[in-house]
């Protein structure tokens, strides 16, 4: 017999039995095991309700940046509704449009480096760096890609190559072609020097450790670029999460001197409203991959009119420089306030790891990982994930607009979680749980 949704679905409770039942389960499952039963209901800046309306956590997830301006910012809403209201659709891909030049020109002005001044625009990530790795192939005429072990770029196309994590990568249980070879220790340059071959295309990293949030070494980063500009390998940065803000930059890549061949952005683009995602690239790789093929590149929604306005409005607000003043000032406060709470429970936590707003607080042991997870979480945090390799951590990735009050809740949080967890050191300051 084939079963049929349940509109009646009211509760968290509902809709996970639902998933568990007839969708994807292992999903549903795994929340479930980290005592997340938890569907949204009203969400509005850094604060997500479930759908009873009960339980309301701060989000320090953000959809690993998906949220990076909170959810539901007033003015990217604005922009996508006047796109609707002024007769807007996602259009014809083959028919040119003046926002997706608008937006081309504006990524190019606020490029890191001046040589990336062409782009093509995609719906989200994934995509981006499934092109960004065809280009590479077809510039180089090689067929490898290096890639952090430990990062993350994507679950589909090219993009689940270039991810190697034994959690989540699934190159094994696709059985996809072995086109990529792994860094496993991030910040390596001997290891670096030795694997960027010859047979490699491009090399492709995050800024930041994606397990524990921790900036590129600045030598590792500028080694990269050296190496791969002198062995004719593309050197790829993807700022998917460490991009538009986080850091308190516009793009993790400016605390670095380094040139790379293309760039990669999403998820955050998206203003959480609507798909857009980038790669920025040198002129002469725009050239040679889009503009030699009559059908270089097609997607059917992929810079649609009004994802290039959303991405626009995105751009003047991570840009503000407003913005980025908060995630620097921010980000130290809550970097603080996390460190004053770790050192109350020696026993439980190590230090706090911080790159503008994405932070890591440091676990003495893995087995508290989990339970730290359930607890902050039933005291109104929703985090980022458990560290999957060693040193272990508790991410936590807050929107951007994240004030100082909030960074108090969420330390406020913490404190409440580690004292279900352990024990905590004897102090006369108590500040943390009034």
């Amino acid at each position: 017999m084939t079963q049929t949704a349940n509109t009646s679905l009211a509760t968290s409770a509902e809709i996970f039995n639902a998933y568990i039942d007839r969708s994807w389960r292992s999903n549903a499952e795994r929340q479930l095991a980290k005592g997340a039963e938890f569907v949204i209901g009203q969400r509005e800046g850094v604060y997500l309700w479930d759908v009873e309306g009960k339980h309301r956590l701060i989000d320090c997830g953000a959809g690993g940046g998906v949220h990076a301006l909170g959810h539901r910012h007033p003015q990217v809403l604005a922009a996508l509704r006047q796109a609707l209201d002024d007769g807007r659709d996602t259009g014809l891909w083959s028919v040119p449009n003046a926002e997706y030049l608008k937006l081309q020109d504006r990524l190019a002005e606020l490029a890191p480096h001046p040589s990336l001044n062409r782009s093509v625009i995609t719906l989200c990530s994934t995509l981006s760096v499934d092109l960004a790795t065809m280009f590479a192939f077809r510039v180089t005429k090689r067929q490898r890609m290096l890639a952090y072990r430990h990062g993350y770029h994507g679950h589909t196309g090219f993009a689940a190559i270039v991810t190697g994590s034994p959690e989540e990568g699934i190159i094994d249980h696709y059985n996809l072609p072995a086109h990529s070879g792994f860094l496993e220790n991030f910040g390596d340059i001997d290891e670096l020097d030795r694997l960027l071959t010859k047979e490699i295309a491009a090399f492709i990293i995050e800024p930041m450790n994606y397990e524990t949030f921790a900036p590129a070494p600045i030598a590792f980063l500028e080694a990269a670029s050296r190496l791969c500009q002198e062995r004719g390998i593309l050197f790829i940065i993807d700022e998917t999460r460490a991009g538009l803000g986080r850091t308190g930059t516009l793009w993790a890549t400016e605390h670095y001197e380094i040139e790379p061949a293309m760039l990669i952005t999403g998820k955050g683009l998206s203003g959480g409203l609507y798909p857009a995602s980038a790669v920025l690239m040198r002129e002469d790789i725009y050239e040679t991959c889009m503009n030699q093929h009559r059908f270089a590149y097609i997607s059917s929604l992929g810079g649609n009119e009004i994802s290039c306005i959303v991405a626009s409005r995105v751009l003047d607000l991570a840009s503000d420089p407003a913005l980025l003043n908060n995630v620097v000032r921010v980000g130290a406060y809550l970097s603080d306030r996390l460190t004053e709470v770790c050192k109350r429970y020696p026993t439980l936590f190590t230090e706090v790891t911080s790159f503008g707003l994405a932070l890591s607080v440091g676990l003495t042991r893995r087995e508290v990982g989990r339970p730290l997870y359930r607890e902050i979480f039933a005291a109104g945090v929703l985090c980022h994930s458990v560290s999957e390799i060693d040193p272990p951590g508790l991410k936590m990735f807050p929107p951007l607009v994240l004030t100082e009050q909030q960074a108090d809740e969420i330390a406020a949080a913490l404190d409440t979680a580690a004292a279900r967890v352990g024990n905590p050191v004897q102090s006369d300051d108590d500040s943390l749980r009034s």
